[in-house]
């Protein structure tokens, strides 16, 4: 054998695995949803949780309304029978808010600079129940998310108990940073009525919410209302004020 033969072994194998393609990475994550959003998977519709990531390689297909947030900060709504390349949307390739963000403050409407943080972190990568889970979905649990720790290839034999794998690190070790989640947005506080359109609430706690025409439904914890372009809404505050709300915006009540 060559005296070289070894290097030359070693630097193909290098070249071989350069050539290897860097798996999609996430790039938004499912804000809020009023009906199912459905991950296409081969020949399979696979709802999506609320929460979750979205690869930038995902066809995603909405059934309701729905909200992506995008992690450089570009938000993209949804409307019943739209269809998305998640990475192939102009939102994508934004670094900074596409909405204008504004501020609900002693009585009057106030222009706001955008708020810095870190949106990935507001998302995480949770999965829904597979198919072959013992639990039969129903159109309401798309808003369910499930923790699979050891893997979705290894439920067919029923689901796995929640929670992690592994004990938790001590508290001064672990993520304080709270996740996306639907749920509902609490009892009191100012009541909304979509006059048109719709509307994604968001509460202190980072619950999400879509909310529809012609219905009053207190806010709550609601900390942010965010309006796409062409929807109205009114909202109707204890002490007799009330504020008509178009998109696009957002907007932060405290």
């Amino acid at each position: 054998m060559p005296r070289h033969s070894g290097v030359l072994c070693f630097a193909v194998l290098a070249l071989a695995g350069g050539c290897q393609k860097a798996p999609p990475k996430s790039v938004a994550g499912l804000h809020a949803a009023g009906a199912p959003v459905l991950r296409v998977v081969g020949e399979e519709k696979r709802p999506i949780a609320v929460g979750s990531h979205l690869r930038s390689d995902e066809h995603i297909i909405a059934t309701g309304p729905a909200l992506i947030e995008y992690f450089g900060g570009g938000m993209r709504f949804l409307d019943s029978g739209d269809e998305l390349d998640v990475g192939e949307a102009d939102e994508a390739k934004l670094l900074g808010p596409n909405i204008p963000t504004r501020r609900w403050a002693n009585g009057t409407v106030q222009e706001i600079p955008p708020a810095q943080r870190l949106v990935a972190a507001r998302y995480t990568n949770v999965e829904f129940t597979p198919p072959q889970a013992n639990t039969e979905l129903t159109t309401s649990d798309y808003f369910k998310a499930f923790f699979t720790p050891n893997g979705m290839d290894k439920l067919s034999s029923g689901p796995r108990p929640d929670g992690p794998s592994k004990d938790l690190p001590p508290p001064p070790f672990r993520p304080k940073v709270p996740y996306i989640h639907a749920g509902p947005l609490g009892e009191g506080g100012p009541v909304v009525t979509v006059d048109d359109g719709f509307a994604v609430a968001e509460t202190d706690d980072l619950t999400t919410a879509v909310l529809l025409e012609d219905r009053q439904i207190p806010l709550g914890h609601t900390l942010r209302l965010i309006v796409p372009k062409g929807s109205e809404l009114t909202i109707r505050f204890a002490n007799g004020q009330s504020l008509e709300v178009e998109g696009p915006t957002d907007l932060r009540l405290r």
